[in-house]
């Protein structure tokens, strides 16, 4: 009951965290200015960018570039100190985000290096933006993927598929979606150390001696334990990251949600889809993710003596592909464990936007699609074997 109140709590503070840490200096007709932080800053910001919000066309992104350029020839480079914060807040800030995809389409194709936005011509965009896109994806995937043909030919398909033009109406962070990853990840340790004495518990105590005795001590008493832990932990989970995500956006506004999930990381991604799917499917991924882990605990609770133990190898089990992708990147060993999902750099919203894929007999498989099998597969054979392993285990 404390571990799951835990996770409750856990569900609104790592939700403030993104709130709080929003900013943004906000100028007055005296010429004084005003730091304005959490909701006040997002309210501010809100206001800011309703102009840019819209589909997101090469004749706007060309418009938002030139007055980027006019800005930046009169009063010099928006970095520094001397760049007028009335003039950026009013003319920069509301479009900025129209031009975060520009120097990554107009990148060197050799280096990958961004191009300055000075140095961009804004007669290049015209009608042929979302090509110029494309362009830079095969140069990326010719330089990360440079032995496999296959993975560039998928990932170029998958690219064409997206609705363009894109969306884009300002306002959530990536910090908003990275604490929804970082809340999955405590959601699973508590899970995990939960479920840890779920068979290996009774064992220690001797009253599985006991149970073993009566009519449905067995297989039934197995599968009953096993539905009630994830009868728990679904609940849990749903609630959890049902409140974290209702504070976000309740923070944020839902108008946001419409972006396209190109527009909020790389203008390069993969995904076909909006801010709001991609909440949808960070909490099904991670469910999954953590429901796969809890079945690994418990097969490990049904072999093993002592609680002690199962909750040991289950914490290397929940963090191993983590260390394995900061040691090696992505590889198999850091995507097909139960836990592959769930982490820092190697998680899922990670994964989705990155262009990692596994290679293997002539065959490309990208990383999120194998996360998600793998997790599943995993989920049942676990299961299984825990429940065949609490048959199976001899009362000492």
């Amino acid at each position: 009951m404390i571990l799951l109140a835990i996770a409750l709590l856990l569900s609104v503070a790592m939700a403030y965290l993104p709130i709080s840490f929003e900013g943004i200096n906000r100028p007055n007709e005296d010429g004084t200015v005003t730091e304005l932080d959490g909701l006040a800053a997002i309210k501010y910001k809100q206001d800011l960018y309703k102009t840019s919000a819209g589909e997101v066309t090469p004749d706007r992104i060309k418009s938002a570039l030139e007055t980027y350029q006019s800005c930046v020839r009169e009063y010099g480079p928006v970095e520094e100190d001397g760049f007028p914060l009335t003039v950026y807040i009013e003319k920069i800030v509301p479009f900025r985000h129209l031009l975060m995809g520009l120097s990554e389409a107009f990148a060197d194709p050799l280096t990958g290096i961004g191009a300055d936005l000075m140095d961009i011509d804004p007669n290049d965009i015209d009608g042929a933006y979302y090509e110029k896109c494309a362009e830079h994806l095969q140069d990326v995937m010719r330089n990360e993927q440079r032995e496999n043909e296959t993975a560039q030919q998928k990932a170029l398909e998958k690219y064409s598929e997206l609705d363009t033009p894109f969306y884009l109406h300002s306002g959530i962070s990536k910090d908003a979606f990275d604490y929804i990853e970082f809340y999955i990840l405590f959601l699973a340790i508590l899970c995990v150390a939960i479920a840890a004495s779920t068979f290996a518990g009774e064992y220690q105590t001797g009253g599985d001696s006991i149970l073993r005795t009566t009519k449905y001590g067995h297989k039934q008493l197995a599968i009953t334990k096993i539905l009630a832990a994830f009868t728990l932990f679904v609940v849990t989970f749903l609630v959890g990251i049902t409140v974290h995500i209702l504070i976000l956006d309740a923070a944020f506004g839902t108008d946001c949600l419409k972006t396209s999930f190109q527009m909020r990381y790389s203008i390069i991604n993969l995904p076909n889809i909006n801010l709001g799917q991609l909440q949808i499917i960070l909490a099904a991924a991670g469910l999954l993710s953590v429901l796969a882990t809890v079945s690994c605990t418990l097969f490990l609770s049904a072999k093993c003596k002592d609680t002690l133990t199962v909750l040991l190898i289950s914490i290397v089990v929940l963090l191993m592909p983590l260390f394995a992708y900061v040691a090696m990147g992505a590889t198999w060993l850091s995507t097909i464990l139960p836990s592959a999902g769930i982490g820092m750099q190697n998680n899922f919203l990670s994964q989705l936007a990155d262009f990692n894929y596994l290679n293997i007999g002539g065959m490309s498989f990208w990383t999120p699609h194998v996360i998600l099998i793998s997790a599943g597969i995993e989920l049942f054979v676990f299961t299984f074997l825990a429940i065949h392993s609490y048959c199976r285990h001899q009362v000492a």
